[in-house]
C-alpha cells in the first residue's frame, strides 16, 4: 500500500510539474504558434507554388495568433528559459511601439492576402519580417 501511494504521489507531482510552464516557455510556445502560420507564407512567396486559398488561411491564422505572445510579458517574468531582455520593462513605450508596428504589419499582410498583386504581398511580408528583427534586436537576448 505504501509503495502504491508513494508511486501515485510521484506520478502526480511529475504531471503537475510538466503541466506548469514558466513565463519564458509560455512565450516561446506562443511565438511558435505565430511561426506555424508565418513560415508557410514565406515558403509560398519564396519557393512557390503560391496558392492563394492556403495563403489566406495562414494569413488569417497569423492575425489571430500575433497579439497573444505580447500578453505574456508580465513584470518580473524573466526565467531560465526566457530570452527577454529587461529593457522590455524598463522601456515599455519602445516595446509597445515595436508591438504595434508588428501587429500593423501582420494586419496589412492579412488584408493584402486576398490581393492578386503578388509584388505588394511580398512587400507586406517583408515588413513583418523586418518588424520581427527590429524587436528581437532590441528586446531579445542570446540563446542560453
Amino acid at each position: 500500500m505504501k509503495k502504491s501511494t508513494t508511486a501515485l504521489i510521484l506520478a502526480l507531482a511529475l504531471l503537475c510539474s510538466s503541466a506548469i510552464a514558466g513565463p519564458g516557455e509560455d512565450r516561446q510556445k506562443s511565438f511558435k504558434k505565430v511561426l506555424l502560420s508565418f513560415e508557410p507564407i514565406g515558403v509560398m512567396l519564396r519557393d512557390g507554388p503560391f496558392r492563394q486559398d492556403q495563403f489566406i488561411k495562414h494569413a488569417d491564422a497569423l492575425k489571430a495568433a500575433a497579439p497573444v505572445p505580447f500578453t505574456l510579458f508580465k513584470p518580473n517574468s524573466i526565467d531560465d528559459i526566457s530570452r527577454a531582455k529587461a529593457e522590455i520593462w524598463s522601456q515599455p513605450a519602445k516595446f509597445k511601439a515595436e508591438q504595434d508596428k508588428f501587429l500593423a504589419a501582420v494586419n496589412a499582410l492579412q488584408a493584402g492576402a486576398r490581393s492578386d498583386d503578388l509584388a505588394a504581398v511580398r512587400i507586406k511580408y517583408t515588413a513583418v519580417t523586418q518588424s520581427c528583427k527590429s524587436c528581437h534586436d532590441s528586446f531579445r537576448g542570446p540563446k542560453k
